[in-house]
């Protein structure tokens, strides 16, 4: 209650363009800009409405599993010294939880799925000076290239509540970061200090992706963690460096604890653009990591991806990524806990995206396979956006869960069609 009463007087305040300029009143001695900024403050938000049908026999997740009402409100507030601040915070409601009847859920799938009031972005950005640029708050900051396989983009942790659902753009979760971009050139210099230790959320307990009866008791940490990326831009091509020490996403059970234990990490990326062709190429490698069935015992894993993508056609984008995370020193108890660790784990992705009658129709679909033959499970989905009018938009797509593995065998039944419709304003 006490956090709920703090961000809401944090929220009221930002709503005050007045004293927010008085709290500003110390950057406006920096001299970060030549020319002055006109002073602005904007507004906006969205408001959606989804429905999920599920073809499970598993019941209360058959039919009509979701009908989610949501709501996005979007300020931004520009000063006249260039420094800009920018808040966003996301709240839903999914009402088939009592049109179906809780006590058909469990409790860990209510407390996670059935409403959510959360702050997202929430920082403060500027120019120091010339060459040294600043962010400060909570923030997404994405290492890499790939739009569906992460191999370096390490920083923020994703929502899997609902896996395959959403594009990883969209899955993000903001975390508290004092960032900075000292720019060298043609060369991008940019520390990092992780001020949050925020963790993935996974399907809950009881749900339909997760049939487990109880979750586990999750660490929690308030440490500050260190990262580094330095990055060049040049004609037809760019490369960056990374390095990170943080506490692991996946993390490993101890005790009936999950435990997320610090891991370094250093990689790099380098893309190259020739006419219509973009040839993407990732590479990461980690220390330190645990496992459940090992937890005596740390692991060096390389994890390594290309990818091609090809814009030639009108419209249309087509892409194609490739990945094989490899663990060293194999033990062979990974491959015999309860979720198998393999000592090498493949995953493949397309994508095809196109526009159609000028923009309003956008069609998208995205093949996501593992294993070495693709033949170890995986998920398709297919969906197409529709601009029904200024500021009306709708989504209509479908999931296709496949199995072949235990990771996906357990889920290859709980294929949807979702559809939503949102109104921006």
């Amino acid at each position: 209650m006490l956090k709920l009463i703090v961000l809401s007087s944090v929220l009221f305040s930002i709503l005050q363009a007045d004293s927010i300029d008085d709290v500003m009143d110390g950057f406006d001695d920096a001299p970060v800009s030549t020319s002055a900024v006109k002073k602005s403050h904007d507004l906006t938000g969205r408001l959606t409405e989804q429905l999920a049908f599920g073809y499970s026999d598993n019941s209360p997740h058959d039919n009509i599993n979701s009908l989610k009402s949501s709501l996005l409100l979007d300020y931004e507030h520009k000063f006249e010294n260039g420094f800009k601040f920018k808040t966003n915070a996301k709240a839903y409601y999914d009402a088939i939880y009592s049109i179906r009847g809780e006590d058909k859920y469990s409790k860990d799938e209510l407390d996670e799925l059935k409403s959510e009031v959360e702050l997202y972005d929430a920082y403060i950005e500027g120019s120091l000076a010339k060459n040294l640029d600043m962010k400060l708050g909570r923030q997404v900051v994405v290492w890499g290239r790939s739009d569906t396989i992460r191999i370096t983009d390490i920083l923020n942790p994703l929502d899997n509540r609902r896996p395959a659902m959403v594009d990883i753009e969209d899955l993000r979760l903001p975390v508290a970061m004092a960032k900075f971009d000292y720019f060298v050139g043609d060369w991008r210099v940019t520390p990092i200090a992780i001020l949050e230790q925020r963790f993935s959320k996974n399907p809950p307990a009881g749900s339909n992706f997760n049939p487990t009866p109880n979750r586990p008791y999750e660490e929690s940490y308030s440490d500050v963690t260190p990262a580094l990326s330095i990055g060049g831009e040049f004609s037809g091509w760019d490369v960056n460096l990374y390095a990170a020490k943080v506490h692991d996403d996946v993390g490993y059970l101890n005790a009936g604890k999950l435990k997320h234990d610090k891991v370094n990490m250093v990689g790099t990326a380098f893309n190259l653009l020739k006419g219509s062709w973009l040839l993407k190429s990732e590479l990461a490698h980690f220390d330190g990591l645990k496992y459940s069935s090992t937890q005596n015992r740390e692991f060096k894993r390389t994890d390594g991806l290309v990818g091609l993508e090809y814009n030639g056609f009108l419209d249309t984008i087509i892409s194609y990524d490739a990945s094989v995370r490899h663990i060293h020193s194999y033990d062979n108890r990974l491959k015999n806990s309860p979720i198998a660790t393999q000592k090498d784990t493949y995953q493949h992705a397309f994508r095809v995206s196109s526009d159609f009658m000028n923009a309003t129709i956008k069609g998208n679909y995205l093949l996501s396979l593992f294993g070495k033959k693709l033949d170890e499970g995986g998920f398709q989905r297919a969906w197409i956006k529709y601009d029904i009018s200024d500021g009306i938009y709708a989504n209509v797509g479908v999931v296709d869960y496949i199995g072949g593995s235990n990771r996906f065998d357990t889920v290859v039944d709980n294929d949807m069609i979702f559809m939503d419709i949102s109104y921006s304003f």
